[in-house]
């Protein structure tokens, strides 16, 4: 008996490995907008969305085996008839500054439960997902002089949590 009192004893000493946290998914933030994205003469109708993918560091640094912080975010526009990614956006529509369906890095990634903050864009993200559905998800941008939530979410849907 004391054999094995010893022995969980010894297994709930050893290290536990943090698990792998995920930010996973994509909002429209913007309602429908027309747009003749290619030049036809029909503005077709369109919304922007933005794509998260990003993951906390697994492991220690200087460890075999560990995987440091990393991510990115997406600003892309879709034709919202087909949900088809728009490839070139023509010049009234680009946002300066802002490629054009193209990864930016997030970077000091922080996750707390089921919210994480990052750095991109110049900015500082608060990504807060508020469970199944986007009814309570949130997005908000501090731009360093003010923070600022995107108040509607059109579609999609946030995770952050736990890799699955």
């Amino acid at each position: 008996m004391k054999q094995i009192v010893l022995v969980l004893i010894a297994l709930c000493a050893l290290p536990v490995a943090a698990q792998e946290m995920v930010v996973k998914g994509t909002v429209a933030y913007t309602d429908v907008l027309r747009y003749d994205y290619n030049g036809d003469g029909k503005r077709e109708r369109v919304q922007f969305w933005l794509e998260f993918d990003g993951h906390s560091a697994v492991g220690t640094p200087g460890t075999p085996g560990y995987k440091p912080a990393a991510g990115s975010v997406r600003y892309t526009l879709r034709d919202a008839d087909d949900e088809k990614k728009v490839v070139r956006w023509r010049g009234g529509l680009d946002m300066e500054g802002v490629p054009k369906d193209t990864p930016f890095p997030m970077t000091d990634i922080v996750f707390d439960g089921k919210t994480v903050r990052f750095d991109a864009f110049g900015m500082r993200w608060t990504i807060i997902d508020g469970g199944d559905g986007l009814a309570s998800d949130k997005v908000i941008v501090n731009d360093g002089f003010r923070s600022s939530e995107i108040r509607k979410l059109y579609a999609g849907d946030l995770w952050v949590g736990p890799a699955k």
